[in-house]
């Protein structure tokens, strides 16, 4: 609307009829005027104007910013008419459900009123002229049976019933009213010859006599506490003079009795008893099928920590290697044909008998000095037997426990780092002699590590010297042998066995594009069987050893230009094998045939090792098929010569083929193709916007109007429901923090009021001994 106010209000008032022409010619003349229908509302429609003239009397609620929000299913905007008239209501069921809430909360907790136990009275079934005849007959039933002791007489004469004294008396407590016993201090008499009574005493008047008395006794009780604390305090005044005169008297010495033999003896051994170790129940033997549990309870438990350690998410440190690790494992028994073999097995009655020893013997005197260094090691045990040595060794293992005396976990740690390196001096002079001290070496490599690992670092960095200038020696060689028993190979990372692999490989890959001798080409065969052995669980993939086995096949086979190779060592076609060599590593040097069938069975072995471990790999394909074609050519000529080669061939093809047969290039996901659903429309040739269905069955549409109404009340009713259930939640919710916050209150009122208390009496304390110091 537009314009001053003036032309706003002129238009207004037309609007509603209340100015303008009044004498319009009407053309039904039984029709009314605008004026004449709303002559009764004049005033009203008056108001209404004013109201909407008089805007400083209006209250806007404005927002920065435009919000919708949702009342009675419409969208409406907050601060509008009809969102203001929905924030009323809600504020009215609010105020509405606080009243109920508190008119519940006065009534909560109160029991009484009257219990209509009267016959009938729960019965809906009855009618009240039934009730009342049941009523009667059972009273009179009840009436003609007994007389209650404190019943006045009935008023039916026909019943005849009189009592004993011809008349009717009135009694209290079912006696006599006369009965002046009955009545006790509630009764006042006119005076004291009299039996009768006068009246009953008041409630004020026995509350009164009740608190009269309780006021005499507390004062009784606080004339006594009084008297009490002045006794106190007489006798604290007189208690310096009384303990001085007890001071001053002398004390009688009694004689000191002399004890006899039997008395000291019994001392003596009432001491020993209260140092003695008190006795333990014994465990229970154990089931053959329990130890079975236990033992396979803790190899579960090793999997899953070695598993951790090998995917890196576990801190570093090894395996617990028990004895019986390795049971019924050759590949680790034997090491695969290496001449060192696992020190895990040998020595075991030696070991196990030195374990009983240390665990059951009592503490003694250490039989030898235990060395600080190799070379005093080395000077106790050369006039010793090689039979005899394991013996000395545990000797000074089981004298230098560190049960034993303090600083012998240090000595042994020193010691075990000494019999490593005594391992190494021993590998190019006595082979079972090593193999002995490496038993030795392994149960106590599990409790004594932390030298060993640094000898065993340093000794790893001299190694690496070594492979530089390509001369590797046997303690070398030994010296990983000894790496995979004492350590956890499969770790993800090790101190020591990361470097070690590292080493190894890099001794592999210098054999790999440079000419070699036939010693250094056995050297790298044997470091690949190690590092095979250190991958046996861990099973990755090593592409130094998977490249060298190729390069010392062609190293080896007859005939090599044909595979477009060079001729190093090969042997020739018409060689035959005479004898059957055992490699070892101090016999690596040799050169004749039948240690080149000897290397080629190893090499072939390890080909067949390196496949079936890494047969999951992706790369299977790429790691078998230049082994293919060497051995076949190999086959052409040595088939008989190599029983295992044939065998090894046909693994390794079949496994190539099939390899080749599942890999499949990668593709983009595909995903099936859905149709879009197509329906028939549906079309109504009387279509009413209005009508709310066209069900021509009048009794179905009234039952589904009825059940989307009742769907509609249940809703409205569970909305209202959940929304009481919310209000008594919050509202319990206040109470609780109003009570707990008037208890915390009181409880500091009272912790101050006590602490004041307190306080003052501590002053007054302090006071009054400071005073009597001062007399």
């Amino acid at each position: 609307m537009a314009g001053s106010q003036l032309k706003q209000l002129r238009a207004s008032l037309k609007e509603k009829g209340l100015v303008g022409q009044t004498n319009v010619k009407r053309k039904n003349k039984n029709a009314k005027t605008p004026s004449e229908t709303r002559r009764q509302d004049h005033n009203k429609i008056i108001s209404e104007i004013r109201n909407d003239f008089n805007q400083f009397d209006n209250r806007y609620n404005r927002t920065k910013h435009d919000v919708t929000t949702i009342s009675k299913g419409k969208f409406v905007k907050v601060g509008s008419k009809q969102h203001n008239e929905a924030s009323r209501n809600n504020q009215s069921v609010e105020q509405a459900l606080k009243s109920e809430h508190e008119a519940k909360k006065k009534f909560r907790g109160r029991t009484g009123g009257l219990v209509d136990r009267r016959f009938g009275e729960g019965n809906a079934n009855m009618t009240a002229e039934e009730k009342m005849l049941i009523r009667f007959a059972r009273e009179r039933e009840s009436g003609n049976k007994k007389k209650h002791a404190f019943s006045l007489g009935s008023d039916d004469e026909e019943d005849g019933a009189e009592d004993d004294d011809d008349g009717f008396v009135l009694t209290h407590g079912g006696k006599a009213i006369a009965d002046e016993e009955s009545l006790g201090d509630q009764v006042t008499y006119a005076d004291e010859n009299s039996a009768q009574p006068l009246r009953r005493k008041s409630k004020a008047e026995v509350m009164k006599e009740v608190i009269a008395k309780s006021k005499f006794y507390k004062q009784q009780r606080q004339k006594e506490f009084a008297k009490t604390q002045d006794e106190i305090m007489d006798l604290d005044e007189d208690f310096g003079d009384v303990m001085q005169v007890m001071n001053e008297q002398p004390v009688p010495k009694q004689p000191i009795k002399s004890k006899t033999a039997e008395e000291i003896e019994y001392d003596s051994r009432v001491r020993e008893l209260t140092y003695d170790r008190r006795a333990v129940p014994a465990d229970r033997t154990k089931t053959d099928e329990e130890l079975r549990k236990e033992h396979a309870e803790k190899m579960r438990k090793l999997e899953e920590e070695r598993e951790k350690r090998m995917s890196g998410f576990a801190s570093e440190g090894g395996d617990n290697i028990d004895d019986d690790f390795w049971e019924n494992d050759q590949d680790e028994d034997e090491m695969e044909g290496v001449s060192i073999e696992n020190g895990a097995s040998s020595d075991s009655d030696e070991e196990s008998e030195t374990e009983v020893t240390s665990k059951s013997s009592k503490p003694k005197a250490a039989k030898h000095a235990i060395p600080s260094t190799q070379t005093e090691f080395i000077s106790i045990v050369e006039g010793v037997e090689p039979s005899q040595q394991p013996r000395l060794v545990n000797s000074i293992v089981e004298s230098h426990h560190p049960r034993l005396a303090a600083g012998n976990k240090e000595k042994m740690d020193v010691f075990v780092g000494i019999l490593f390196q005594h391992v190494l001096y021993l590998a190019d002079k006595d082979k079972e002699l090593t193999e002995t001290y490496i038993s030795i070496l392994v149960p106590l490599a599990e409790n004594y590590n932390q030298a060993l690992v640094e000898n065993v670092r340093t000794e790893l960095q001299q190694v690496q010297n070594h492979i530089l200038d390509q001369k590797l020696r046997t303690r070398d060689l030994v010296l990983f042998a000894v790496i995979g028993v004492l350590f956890s190979t499969s770790d993800h990372y090790h101190l020591v066995v990361t470097p070690a692999l590292i080493l190894m490989n890099e001794a592999i890959s210098s054999t790999q594009f440079r000419q070699v001798s036939l010693k250094q080409l056995a050297e790298a065969v044997y470091l690949s069987d190690m590092v095979l052995h250190y991958q046996r669980i861990a099973k990755r993939y090593v592409p130094e050893v998977a490249c060298f086995l190729q390069r010392a096949l062609m190293a080896l086979v007859p005939q090599v230009e044909k595979l477009g190779g060079k001729p190093e060592f090969n042997l020739k076609p018409n060689d035959k094998r005479k004898n059957k060599v055992q490699i070892s590593i101090s016999g690596l040097s040799e050169d004749s045939p039948d240690f080149k069938f000897s290397l080629l069975d190893r090499i072939l072995e390890l080909c067949d090792r390196s496949v079936s471990m890494w047969r999951d790999n992706s790369g299977i394909v790429e790691i078998t098929a230049p082994l293919i074609p060497i051995l076949t050519h190999l086959a052409r000529y040595f088939n008989n010569e190599l029983t295992n080669l044939a065998a090894i061939l046909t693994k390794i093809v079949k496994l190539h083929e099939n390899a080749v047969k599942e890999r499949v290039p990668l593709a983009l996901q595909t995903h099936k193709a859905l149709a879009i659903p197509t329906y028939a429309p549906k079309f109504e040739e009387n279509f009413n916007p209005d009508k709310k269905s066209y069900d021509a069955n009048r009794e179905r549409q009234e039952i589904n109007k009825m059940k989307h109404q009742l769907k509609k009340e249940k809703k409205s009713t569970m909305k209202d429901i959940r929304k009481q259930g919310r209000f008594s939640a919050r509202e319990q919710i206040r109470d609780k923090k109003q009570m707990y916050e008037e208890y915390h209150k009181k409880m500091a009122n009272i912790v101050s009021s006590i602490s004041t208390t307190e306080g003052a009496e501590k002053n007054a304390y302090e006071r009054e001994k400071k005073k009597r110091a001062k007399k």
